[in-house]
């Protein structure tokens, strides 16, 4: 049996409660990533990742793992796996043959600040560094096949029907068709993270359970409702009411789980009053 990880007090706040676990995991990722090193290549690694991401997705991981009652350091490394890919296919999607990005979270872009060749280096080496940190640490002989199968989603999340086709499509997309395939690029290139954030909580739990298809159908519905908050933000996107609607289909999902989803439920709150 994994000790369980400590985790925030119940009377604090949702803001503070979030942010407890998003420390939990910057921890993590930083030891995970190393001690800063002279090499520009693992320099980049660690820019790309650390000190300024918003970590919903691993936090996400973290707590449906507790809800299923799988609270341990298997968990928490399969969260961060996930923010580690996700990191990975920033540094891409910033490249001037990408989106042609300068900046990223409020500071230059990784292939700005450590060329494009670097960057590039640094986005596959973050990808073999999620994929292959899910299985390297010790576990239980019963309980590595569910992490090699996790291993298997992480890198699925990746190929086709996922982030690289999501972002080929973005890249084809004319100006006059982007409105028109914005819920299709959305599909591809950011519910794919939220649900396999879902099933990094769901490590141990048999994916065919009511209890798992209800976590993953809310990890899809946070994902969308994520993507249309950072559209309304960033202003393509007016209509209040429509991310509204969103948050509430998202928090609907939990309704046959009652107070056990109230961790969940948190997390939505803390994305709508990002809008206000």
């Amino acid at each position: 049996m994994l000790p369980a990880l400590a985790h925030s007090s119940p009377s604090r706040s949702p803001a503070v409660r979030f942010a407890e676990d998003r420390e939990l995991v910057e921890r993590h990722l930083e030891s995970l990533l190393g001690d800063p090193a002279p090499t520009p290549f693992r320099q980049a690694m660690r820019y790309a990742v650390l000190g300024q991401g918003q970590r919903f997705r691993p936090v996400l991981a973290l707590r449906v793992g507790r809800l299923c009652g799988h609270d341990n350091a298997l968990a928490l490394r399969a969260a961060a796996a996930v923010e580690i890919l996700h990191c990975a296919s920033l540094i891409v999607d910033d490249l001037p043959c990408m989106d042609n990005s300068p900046e990223r979270r409020n500071r230059p872009a990784a292939h700005v600040a450590f060329g494009e060749s670097t960057a590039l280096l640094a986005a596959f080496g973050l990808v073999a560094l999620a994929a292959r940190c899910i299985v390297e640490q010790p576990c239980p002989p019963a309980l590595l096949p569910s992490l090699i199968r996790f291993q298997s989603q992480l890198l699925r999340a990746l190929d086709v029907c996922g982030l690289c086709e999501g972002q080929d499509l973005d890249l084809r997309a004319k100006p006059c068709e982007r409105a028109q395939l914005r819920d299709c690029m959305n599909e591809l290139k950011t519910v794919p993270l939220f649900d396999l954030a879902a099933q990094a909580g769901l490590l141990f739990t048999d994916p065919e359970s009511p209890l798992a298809r209800t976590l993953r159908q809310f990890g899809r519905e946070f994902g969308r409702a994520f993507q249309l908050v950072d559209d309304y933000l960033d202003g393509e996107v007016s209509d209040r009411e429509a991310v509204e609607a969103r948050l509430r289909r998202a928090e609907q999902v939990l309704a046959p789980l009652g107070p056990a989803a109230t961790e969940l439920l948190e997390m939505v709150e803390v994305l709508r009053a990002r809008c206000q």
